[in-house]
């Protein structure tokens, strides 16, 4: 959360030796009273509030309406004009919202008494405590001293809040003995992986999802995304969270995004909400996507969402539950209501019922003489990829739509048609029930046993022969046929000059 080398600049030049002397104080055992645990709003916001025309800005008035607990605002422009002016604490402490002064740190490299100079500005105009930005990883005992004298120092005006932010986990759990809040800006969901965050109460931590740095959240942040992410940073133990566009302004969203966390305040009056998806033989889905919606006044604003089985704290009120469908999952109803709609009052467990929308397809292949042909490669095509194959006799389950199904010639058998006369190969279908295709192949290998066998005349051609042929034939198809024809070969084909697969 980098304000810029030049505000640095602009700061040195307007601290002339209005000060008093720094003066230290001992370390303070505890964190601010007001820290009380829940959760907790707040906003970020490095612009103007009076501009050049010595006019206030609108966002002065948007924040102030919001009653965020406190604002984190530089107290010097980069033209090095003081920002946080008589007139602009007035409009916040009048609606009681604290004001927190940023001050950038460079990770411990800027001079301290020229840090402690400029927080003590912010104090004697009335700020409420500072923001030190660039927090390095408390690696070394000098960092460390470093960021202990400053927050010695804050404490020595009182009940001031110290809030460090490295903006990332890589820090040292030391970091907790020299602030109060600690902010992981855009990596909050990382940090309850830290092997000292479950010894905090959510109060003493802080993170913000923002565009501010492109791409940094992995997804870009809008009214639907800024809601849910600051209740899901809340319910993760995240007590400060702040959704934006940019650290420069406030987003055009920003008022809905307040509105979409009207009463998650106080954990204390949330209700569980537990919802589960299941088919409509009671047996358990997960994974499918639920969304939690409830009435603004504008259709409907998001509150939050995510996959079954989903647990959402929700403050009493009416809330819309959207079940999403999902491949063959096709979402019936709510068990026990005929709405979407209800109103949460107590713990509760909702259940989707969802409908499974498959049918079979089977595909079967045949010779040209009615015999079953097995092993012959079938591949089932949608939007021109293949989603299933397999060989005949296939039996495949797929959600209901359009499909197209292919099939192989294969050796001696060259695809003919299909059960509908229809030679097209793919063969278009609409699948919305069980259905079965019938491929029909060509038996190539029959018509050469029969072409050579009735035009050579030299062949002996005993009863048994036909009848061992034959059968074979009618029984296990045209491969059976030539292995009978094989074991015969010596006795039967003597003289016969047959040129079968290349054997005779």
């Amino acid at each position: 959360m980098i304000y810029r080398r030049k505000l640095a600049m602009a700061i040195a030049i307007n601290l002339v030796i209005a000060f008093l002397p720094v003066i230290m104080a001992s370390p303070a055992s505890s964190s601010p009273a007001d820290l009380a645990l829940g959760y907790k709003k707040f906003v970020v916001y490095y612009g103007i509030y009076k501009n050049n025309q010595g006019q206030i800005t609108p966002d002065l008035d948007r924040i102030a309406n919001a009653r965020p607990e406190f604002v984190i605002s530089p107290y010097y422009t980069l033209s090095g004009q003081v920002n946080l002016v008589p007139e602009v604490m007035k409009r916040f402490h009048d609606n009681g919202i604290k004001v927190i002064a940023y001050v950038s740190t460079a990770n411990s490299g800027r001079d301290i008494n020229s840090v402690l100079q400029e927080i003590k500005a912010g104090f004697l105009a009335g700020t409420d405590g500072v923001m030190l930005d660039e927090v390095p990883r408390l690696d070394s005992d000098t960092q460390f001293n470093y960021y202990e004298r400053i927050y010695i120092y804050v404490k020595s005006f009182g009940d001031k809040t110290v809030i460090a932010n490295p903006g990332s986990i890589l820090v040292s759990e030391r970091i907790m003995s020299v602030s109060d809040i600690v902010s992981f800006e855009h990596q909050w969901r990382l940090a309850p992986s830290l092997d000292w965050f479950s010894k905090y109460t959510a109060n003493r931590f802080m993170g913000i999802s923002s565009n501010n740095i492109p791409g940094v959240m992995g997804y870009y942040v809008d009214q639907n995304k800024a809601a849910s992410d600051t209740i899901e940073a809340w319910q993760d133990g995240i007590g400060y969270h702040y959704s934006t566009d940019i650290f420069t302004g406030l987003p055009s969203w920003f008022e809905a995004y307040q509105g979409a966390l009207k009463g998650f305040g106080n954990p204390e009056q949330l209700q569980e909400v537990k919802v589960k998806t299941v088919d409509t033989s009671g047996q358990q889905i997960t994974g499918l996507w639920i969304q939690v919606t409830r009435d603004d006044g504008t259709g409907g604003a998001f509150v939050t969402s995510g996959f079954s089985p989903a647990q959402f704290m929700l403050p009493s009120g009416k809330y819309n539950f959207l079940a999403s469908n999902y491949q063959n999952f096709i979402f019936s109803n709510w068990q026990g209501s005929s709405s979407s709609e209800f109103n949460i009052t107590n713990s509760t467990e909702l259940v989707a019922v969802y409908k499974n929308e498959l049918a079979a397809l089977t595909v079967q292949s045949f010779d040209n003489t009615g015999n079953s042909v097995r092993g012959i490669y079938v591949s089932v095509i949608k939007d021109g990829k293949v989603v299933m194959d397999g060989f005949t006799p296939l039996q495949i389950n797929l959600p209901l739509g359009d499909y197209e199904v292919a099939v192989s010639s294969y050796q001696y058998y060259q695809f003919s048609h299909w059960d509908d006369g229809s030679s097209q190969n793919p063969r278009p279908i609409s699948l919305t029930h069980d259905t079965v295709l019938n491929a029909y192949h060509t038996n190539t290998l029959a018509n050469i046993i029969g072409e050579q066998i009735s035009g050579n005349t030299s062949c002996h051609d005993p009863q048994n022969y036909r009848i061992g042929v034959t059968n074979a034939w009618l029984n296990e198809g045209a491969l059976g046929a030539l292995v009978e024809l094989s074991k015969q070969k010596s006795a039967m084909l003597i003289d016969c000059n047959l040129q079968l697969n290349g054997t005779k």
